[in-house]
């Protein structure tokens, strides 16, 4: 149910690297994991059930409007990893849109932006 659809923007640590795992099913748990980002990094999960490609700084933001701006820090290895047990019952058939924007100072615009991918929920 996850599809990588591109749009990264490297930083100084290479291009971040976001996956989807997990069969998205009701009740089912999986993980979104952020990699290759600016360790210890101010980052920016944009969420949405909209797909629409709009430039953003330097680059390409996929998720837009955003649902959703969830602020968090990557780890020493520049790393998110965000995690569920159960994956909520209501979304059947709903499509979501995730990328993150990571502060990056050495990056094109201070900017890195991690992959987009969609979530296709059955």
């Amino acid at each position: 149910p996850w599809t990588d659809l591109g749009f990264q923007l490297p930083g100084a640590h290479r291009a971040p690297l976001l996956v989807g795992t997990g069969p998205l099913t009701a009740g089912s748990s999986g993980t979104l994991a952020l990699s290759q980002a600016a360790p210890s990094a101010f980052s920016t999960l944009f969420v949405s059930l909209v797909g629409q490609v709009s430039p953003f700084k330097c680059g390409m933001l996929v998720p837009v409007p955003p649902a959703l701006q969830l602020p968090l820090f990557t780890n020493g290895a520049g790393a998110i990893s965000l995690g569920w047990s159960a994956w909520p019952r209501g979304l059947s058939g709903a499509s979501l849109y995730f990328q993150y924007a990571i502060v990056d100072p050495e990056a094109l615009c201070g900017v890195a932006l991690s992959n987009a991918v969609r979530a296709d929920v059955p």
